[in-house]
């Protein structure tokens, strides 16, 4: 799990098919790897020459980094990992979106994936984008875990809140000690590979169609790039029957796995999305959604339904999967406000 390209390095790589910075879902997200912001929960205010000089941010950016280290060294140091853990989505890489060429299987050849790709780059290294996963508790013995998936509102790691219409119950997970399915990748094109050697063990949630995980992210004004007419349902990126494996390292503060969930064709039509900042036209199915709002369908273009996530859903319905890392967080977010 050594073998890690650096979030600074990877800021660079905006041609490149892998996403970095901060799973995952909202489509609607501006590419590449960065360094973390600074601020505060609620708005995500990433400037502000009132609240002090740029030396002074580079101050409390320190302090957060050596903070986190330090937080690192003592979690390795004792070899235990206290709980609820909550993680952060920092490198995220689509492996399939929809069917691109009518044979109903999952790929990730439509040019959609490549844009959405880069997008979310953005947003996560700017943390518009926070997917967060909370490991609540864990049973190494019996083998269970209860995790809770969530979308953080915040500047920098150590400044999210849980953003509340959007933020998951409670799901039963297994836990393997013994099984190292995941580690981070050294290519400049993936998140993850094949874990090999000793890990911390991994996790595996299996969710039903009826259980839905809401992708939020929202612009440095507090504006949801997502949005549903009539606000009818949350403002974010429903996905349904999530699949997941997730490997932590030894001392549990770097986690990598593989992650899939259905998008459903008709929550697509009625959801409006912003790619990157919302601003310009309005569009006429997207009545009281910020202006530059386009229907998702719009938005996906030419990529198809699976007939995997057809048959789970009942209607029609396509795959979307990632693969993804994560830093552990030195604190568990409350719920925003």
């Amino acid at each position: 799990m050594s073998s890690r390209v650096t979030l600074r390095a990877m800021a660079s790589m905006t041609t490149m098919r892998k996403v970095c910075g901060g799973l995952l879902f909202s489509v609607p997200l501006a590419v590449g790897c960065g360094d973390d912001g600074g601020g505060t929960g609620g708005v995500n205010n990433l400037g502000d020459s009132s609240t002090g000089t740029d030396e002074s941010a580079t101050s409390a950016a320190t302090t957060e980094q050596a903070t986190t280290a330090s937080s690192a060294d003592e979690t390795a140091g004792t070899g235990e990992l206290m709980f609820p853990a909550t993680y952060r989505f920092d490198c995220m890489d689509i492996l399939a979106m929809g069917d691109s060429n009518g044979d109903g299987l999952p790929d990730a050849e439509a040019i959609q994936a490549t844009l959405l790709e880069n997008t979310w780059g953005s947003d996560i290294t700017n943390f518009k984008l926070n997917v967060l996963l909370t490991v609540r508790e864990r049973d190494d013995e019996a083998g269970t875990a209860t995790i809770a998936i969530g979308s953080g509102v915040g500047t920098m790691p150590n400044d999210q809140c849980v953003e509340g219409t959007t933020a998951s119950p409670d799901y039963a997970a297994t836990f393997d000690p013994d099984a190292t399915m995941w580690q981070p990748s050294g290519a400049s094109d993936q998140c993850v590979e094949a874990g090999s050697g000793t890990s911390g063990g991994t996790y595996g949630l299996e969710l039903g169609p009826d259980d839905v995980v809401y992708i939020y992210a929202e612009d440095d004004d507090g504006t949801a790039f997502n949005c549903v007419p009539g606000g009818a349902a949350p403002s974010a990126v429903p996905l349904h029957a999530i699949r997941a494996t997730v490997t932590v390292d030894e001392a549990g503060q770097i986690a990598g796995g593989e992650m899939t969930g259905c998008l459903v064709e008709s929550e697509a039509r009625n959801l409006c999305s912003c790619l990157g900042a919302c601003g310009g036209a309005a569009h006429p199915d997207c009545g009281g959604c910020p202006d530059g709002g386009v229907p998702l369908a719009e938005l996906l273009g030419s990529v198809g339904p699976t007939d995997d996530c057809t048959e789970r859903m009942g209607e029609t319905a396509f795959d979307f999967t990632a693969g993804f890392t994560t830093q552990l967080l030195t604190e568990v977010p409350n719920s925003c406000g």
